[in-house]
């Protein structure tokens, strides 16, 4: 029987003005998503190739002044803009894009493209997660506040139960129809953003963007899913339609806006940190300590005399220096990451930010990403550094005083461009992605599963009359 409620609850939802209105917003917004990708991702792309260009002509330039400068001179690695960022932009843009490293050590990670405007922040970016989130989540909820409680204050309700169908297949059809609803008015802007990127010669379609594109949509079911069990959950516990709608508004509110926009003070006064400027006095100390506690001469240099027995005094001093900024700072770096996986992990409860984490992972970007290329560039950097010392160990002019700062104690030796070492940013593999997905699936699916059931149960209790 519920087949025949979800083939009525269909046939409603697709003549009335909420399903209309609904449709047309979200054709609006993929729309107007889709030309603004392509419009900023040839500019992206543009300033990308420039960075990337610079930092070729930097080694090329170190090369051929010497080994030791190749391996001293800090370098950065531009992340390159994703070609499927219009599937999910996955807040990059606010993320670290731009990793500094040198053969001696990572440094650090910077932010090279922001948005010009700070307030604009989490509004600028039409992506299809973007729509999704707050769209698909509003659109669910619009069609099930009054699925009950509507029916109760028309008087259907009581007609509806008198038939031979039971209350869970009504509920069930009820809910099924919201769902199949919901991805019927996401389906033609999926088609029309397509068809335009296509068009516009931005993607290149194959079976990785394919599965992409699939595999966003079956999240963003899961995400329907979601919100129309709140919606159910809204009708069922109020006694009429006004009263329902008050309370999917304050859910959509509530999942939409609070919790996804509360991180900043969660990590802040849930999961605190040490302050940057704590941590810059701490590895401003420990220097001045190892400069107060070096031998004499530990300073004095000469480049013009590779052998100067003080060159080695200043070499390992600097190494030492190195050491304890790196592992104060390498200790804080932990300490961010850290606070922003448990404050995501405590954001997800909301089904919009589980839906967001979830479409960040289906694209490989976003934060996995980072976390994958800042441990690759670390695993890269020890690399660096060993063909380093084998072009050091070979040169029989070299005292072998390895200084991770300057270039007076070790080879000089010029370098062919051709054979250094450069760091190239890996794709995610799909057990990547799918590792970093799952949690955020099963929220949805148990949040989808968990709320029908409550919905489920005080509707078999509900008084129709």
């Amino acid at each position: 029987m519920w087949k025949t409620v979800l083939k009525r609850e269909i046939q409603h939802n697709l003549y009335s003005l909420r399903f209309l209105l609904s449709l047309a917003l979200i054709l609006a917004v993929f729309i107007a998503g889709s030309l603004s990708f392509v419009r900023h991702h040839a500019a992206d792309l543009d300033k990308y190739r420039v960075a990337r260009d610079l930092a070729v002509k930097a080694v090329q330039t170190d090369a051929a002044s010497g080994a030791t400068n190749l391996a001293v001179n800090r370098r950065s690695y531009d992340l390159r803009p994703r070609d499927n960022g219009f599937l999910a932009d996955a807040k990059e843009k606010y993320l670290p894009n731009s990793l500094t490293y040198s053969a001696w050590n990572v440094f650090g990670f910077a932010n090279k493209s922001g948005s010009a405007n700070p307030y604009l922040a989490r509004y600028d970016e039409l992506s299809w997660a973007f729509a999704i989130a707050l769209l698909v989540s509003f659109a669910a909820l619009i069609f099930t506040f009054d699925a009950v409680s509507g029916e109760k204050e028309s008087k259907t309700l009581s007609l509806a139960l008198a038939n031979p169908v039971s209350r869970g297949a009504l509920l069930f059809g009820k809910y099924a129809s919201a769902v199949v609803s919901v991805m019927a008015i996401l389906a033609p802007g999926v088609l029309v953003g397509l068809l335009i990127l296509t068009l516009a010669g931005t993607v290149s379609w194959g079976w990785s963007l394919a599965a992409e594109v699939g595999a966003c949509l079956l999240a963003a079911a899961f995400l329907a899913a979601a919100m129309s069990a709140f919606g159910l959950l809204c009708s069922v516990l109020a006694r009429s339609s006004n009263v329902s709608l008050l309370l999917a508004l304050t859910v959509w509110l509530l999942f939409a806006m609070v919790i996804p926009n509360s991180s900043g003070f969660l990590a802040k006064n849930v999961f605190p940190i040490e302050k940057a400027e704590s941590v810059q006095k701490r590895v401003q100390q420990a220097l001045d300590d190892l400069s107060k506690a070096a031998p004499p001469g530990s300073w004095m240099m000469n480049s013009n005399n590779p052998f100067l027995p003080q060159h080695e005094l200043r070499a390992n001093l600097m190494r030492k220096r190195m050491a304890a900024e790196k592992a104060i700072r390498d200790d804080y770096y932990r300490s961010m990451f850290l606070q922003f996986e448990r404050t995501r992990r405590l954001t997800a409860f909301s089904p919009v930010a589980a839906f967001e984490f979830l479409a960040e992972s289906i694209v490989g970007g976003g934060y996995p990403r980072f976390r994958r290329d800042w441990d690759d560039l670390h695993v890269f950097q020890g690399r660096f550094l060993s063909f380093f010392q084998a072009l050091d160990a070979a040169d029989p002019k070299s005292p072998h005083w390895f200084n991770p700062r300057e270039s007076v104690s070790t080879t000089r030796q010029k370098v062919s461009p051709d054979v250094v070492p450069t760091f190239s940013e890996r794709p995610m593999s799909f057990a990547d992605r799918l590792g970093s997905a799952w949690p955020y699936l099963l929220v949805l699916a148990a949040a989808a599963a968990l709320i029908f059931s409550l919905g489920f149960g005080l509707f078999v209790r509900y008084d129709v009359r």
